[in-house]
């Protein structure tokens, strides 16, 4: 099938949808989304605070969670005006006053513990008022769940990191942080059945029959098919996909705006050089000159 034949077929299904042509690929991704998707992933558990509750529960049992409050998804954290913007996935406060915030990563971009260490300031800046002792600063949990290894295979479930003194590996820093990578193709460890058919929903493992009725993995997996099919819902990750895509390019177009100009200081650098180069031949020439017609006088 041709460039063209394809292009109008999406035409053609768009129109039928009633939808714009751009809107059309967001479309098909809201229907076959799983939780792995992080805008559904957001919308299931912030609307689903219990199932929410389970998922820490079985991700941090060490914290012996309760209760949460306040499930928020999508929240921005702008520092400055010029500074680099963070949206978290979904962030809440569980009953010991931590704030935890859980991201959804899908694309393995090499970047996941720099970008748990920006979260976590970003989430510290906005708790801390303005001459507000360090010590009223609270626990902040950092917790990623991929359906890749970001530490080059070592093949964990769950990657827990607290700071340590490298001297003394019994001493803890104890600044509150803690950072918690969950590994979807992990293969080693201790973690419950319930978060490992979780950790396989991400996967994209989806076939229900795996489940059993009323299970963490099947009661998520019914929450997504509900989901999907919430036409407000549908509508609002249309938009903030065009939102991303629009993001994406502005950010790509800025870079290639970048690389022009510094293209162009780069050509103009050079002119500037090759004309100091010349110049400085021709001063170079003309001396030679009057030094050889001083020598012709001399004789």
């Amino acid at each position: 099938m041709n460039k063209n034949t394809t292009t109008s077929t999406s035409d053609r299904i768009a129109a039928e949808r009633n939808l714009p042509f751009e809107y059309e690929n967001a479309y098909e991704e809201w229907s076959t989304a799983g939780i792995g998707n992080t805008f559904l992933f957001g919308k299931v558990m912030t609307s689903n605070p219990n199932l929410l509750l389970e998922l820490l529960q079985y991700s941090l049992p060490e914290f012996h969670i309760k209760q949460i409050e306040n499930p928020e998804k999508e929240a921005d954290v702008k520092l400055s005006i010029d500074a680099h913007g963070v949206r978290l996935d979904v962030i809440t406060t569980d009953d010991r006053g931590r704030r935890i915030d859980v991201e959804m990563q899908m694309r393995d971009e090499k970047n996941i513990p720099r970008r748990m260490r920006y979260y976590e300031g970003a989430i510290d800046q906005t708790t801390l008022e303005k001459g507000q002792n360090y010590n009223k600063l609270g626990d902040v949990v950092i917790l990623f769940i991929t359906p890749f290894d970001p530490f080059d295979a070592h093949g964990n479930y769950r990657y827990t990191f607290c700071n340590t003194c490298q001297e003394d590996k019994d001493l803890l820093l104890d600044d509150g942080v803690t950072k918690v990578v969950l590994n979807a193709a992990g293969h080693k460890g201790d973690i419950t059945p319930e978060l490992k058919e979780f950790l396989q929903l991400v996967a994209g493992n989806v076939d229900s029959t795996q489940y059993a009725e009323g299970s963490f993995a099947d009661r998520v997996q019914k929450q997504v098919h509900i989901a999907r099919h919430n036409s407000k819902w549908r509508k609002e990750y249309m938009d903030w996909d065009m939102t991303l895509r629009n993001e994406r390019e502005k950010g790509r177009e800025e870079g290639r705006m970048e690389e022009r100009v510094k293209t162009e200081e780069q050509r103009k650098r050079a002119e500037a050089e090759k004309k100091r180069a010349d110049d400085a031949e021709e001063r170079i020439r003309r001396l030679e000159e009057q030094i050889a017609l001083l020598e012709k006088d001399a004789h």
